[in-house]
């Protein structure tokens, strides 16, 4: 069988020589980091959510759908903040917000800031 294959073109050669060297990409510019500015809902602020949003998470709903909206909490932390420094978030604010069964237990839900009122 090898007498019928046809020969190898150089450049399928296995040595790494028979080919021109790569050029490496320029390296790309660093970003300047930017600093955490004032939000209008910094940690620790009441809030109340004014607006419609569905979860599935809150514990001892078996995964039922429930509506957060006229409920109130307490911002947790901020997801567009990390260890001081500027970071983009879809869904800035971790709210706490107690269980709807009255148990005093609380559930973290990530919300908008436009989803969201001072209380």
């Amino acid at each position: 069988l090898r007498d019928k294959r046809p020969p190898v073109p150089f450049m399928f050669a296995s040595s790494t020589r028979a080919f021109a060297p790569r050029r490496s990409a320029p390296a790309p510019a660093l970003r300047a980091r930017r600093t955490t500015t004032a939000t209008a809902m910094p940690v620790g602020t009441a809030v109340k959510v004014k607006s419609s949003v569905i979860v599935f998470h809150v514990p001892k709903t078996k995964g039922a759908a429930t509506d957060l909206q006229g409920m109130q909490g307490v911002v947790d932390s901020r997801a567009d903040d990390h260890e001081g420094i500027a970071v983009s978030a879809t869904l800035a604010c971790r709210v706490k917000l107690p269980v709807p069964d009255g148990s005093g237990k609380t559930f973290i839900a990530h919300l908008d800031e436009d989803e969201l009122e001072l209380a």
